[in-house]
């Protein structure tokens, strides 16, 4: 079997090889300079850039809400210290 899938292999590279010309054909593959060609090249590269920027909004977002959250604890806590000591100044 492994023989046979080498092969199979090896008579796919030589065809490739051998016609050469439609091996670029496709855009990806340096098929040209045309305005068809750029286009599709920018998508690919969109839809390539897509999956981080979604991560990173997620991510912002992520350390935007834990930072106003440690603000909110510090103003509790600073207001609870507040309270604390005005207590300790009217029981005096």
């Amino acid at each position: 079997m492994l023989k046979k899938n080498f092969l199979i292999a090896r008579v796919i590279t030589a065809v490739l090889l051998a016609r050469a010309a439609q091996t670029f054909a496709c855009a990806v593959c340096l098929g040209g300079g045309d305005s068809v060609t750029e286009g599709y090249n920018a998508s690919v590269l969109f839809l390539m850039a897509t999956p981080y920027a979604v991560v990173a909004s997620i991510v912002g977002g992520l350390i935007f809400t834990y930072r106003r959250a440690l603000k909110r604890k510090e103003k509790a806590d600073e207001k609870a210290l507040m309270l604390l000591w005005k207590q300790e100044d009217s029981s005096r």
